[in-house]
């Protein structure tokens, strides 16, 4: 209330304060630019702006944790198409090596190839992002293979076989969102190499140049065309992954969007509106005080000597 303003006039100082009140209201609303700073401002409004804001939350958060596993799997994508082209090396290797005029020295150095293409393999089934391990399924923090030569396969296995972590998206519905390492290039059956299975083909042609084992050469050739088809196989369900995720992306921002355009119709204040509202109350505040001034200050006993 403005000091110095005498107290005689009981609805001058009600009205004087309704004054001031508005005045404060409409420059809080200025400077937040919300019309609802505090519940009795719109009391009906406050349930579902908070409510609403809410869900923006908890969208925001489905939202990142989608655009993580978006970025894993499109790494992962990539790391299965670099891994087809080395597949496909690998034919062109075995066709060479296969061919009449191969001999045991030039399928030595083939066999060399082969194992250097190996090492590259075992170095895409540990790819990492940020220090986890993104084909190590439900043990990410342990390296999936290591590369060995020595050993069947070409590699040694050391990380989990499992994948059982899946995400949820906005319409309830979820997806295991990668594969592991085994299942992309170690598939087993009965803890025996499946057909398809990429180390057991590479180590195999690889075995075969070595000892210049023409039919050797051409049946790992077969296992290696295989297990391309096997790895595509693979890549193309990243795909759908990808397109998965972005659908949930897409959706959960859409609604977000929505919740945000209701929160603002239910609070956002009209800048212009309540500018010209406090202008009114200025303005009217001046008038009164004026008004006020110019009253008659003397009693009766200012008349008395």
């Amino acid at each position: 209330m403005i000091s110095g303003i005498a107290s005689s006039n009981p609805i001058f100082i009600v009205d004087l304060n309704a004054s001031e009140q508005r005045i404060a209201r409409d420059d809080q609303q200025i400077s937040s630019g919300t019309s609802l700073n505090v519940a009795s401002d719109n009391p009906e409004a406050v349930t579902p702006v908070l409510d609403d804001d809410n869900q923006i939350a908890q969208l925001t958060q489905l939202i990142s944790n989608l655009n993580q596993q978006q970025t894993l799997a499109q790494t992962a994508d990539g790391a299965l198409q670099t891994a087809s082209t080395l597949l496909n090396q690998l034919i062109s290797l075995g066709t060479e090596g296969a061919a009449g005029t191969a001999t045991a020295d030039s399928n030595s150095v083939l066999a060399q190839q082969v194992q250097q293409i190996q090492q590259q393999l075992v170095g895409i089934a540990n790819t990492s992002v940020q220090g986890q391990y993104i084909f190590g399924g439900d043990d990410p923090a342990t390296q999936p293979y290591a590369y060995d030569w020595s050993s069947p396969e070409g590699v040694v296995a050391s990380g989990s076989p499992s994948n059982s972590i899946a995400i949820g998206g906005l319409d309830g519905s979820s997806i295991v969102p990668g594969l592991t390492a085994q299942q992309i290039f170690d598939a087993q059956s009965g803890g025996s190499p499946a057909a398809g299975n990429v180390f057991q083909a590479v180590y195999q042609l690889g075995t075969a140049l070595a000892s210049n084992n023409q039919s050797g050469i051409e049946t790992a050739l077969v296992s290696v065309q295989n297990a391309a088809s096997y790895l595509a196989q693979s890549a193309g369900l990243y795909g759908d992954t990808e397109n998965w995720i972005q659908q949930q992306i897409s959706s959960a921002t859409a609604r977000s969007t929505n919740l945000t355009s209701a929160v603002s119709t239910l609070s956002d204040a009209d800048v212009a509106s309540v500018a010209t509202d406090m202008s009114q109350a200025q303005v009217s505040l001046d008038a009164a005080l004026s008004a006020q001034a110019s009253l008659p200050t003397k009693t009766l006993f200012s008349y008395l000597g």
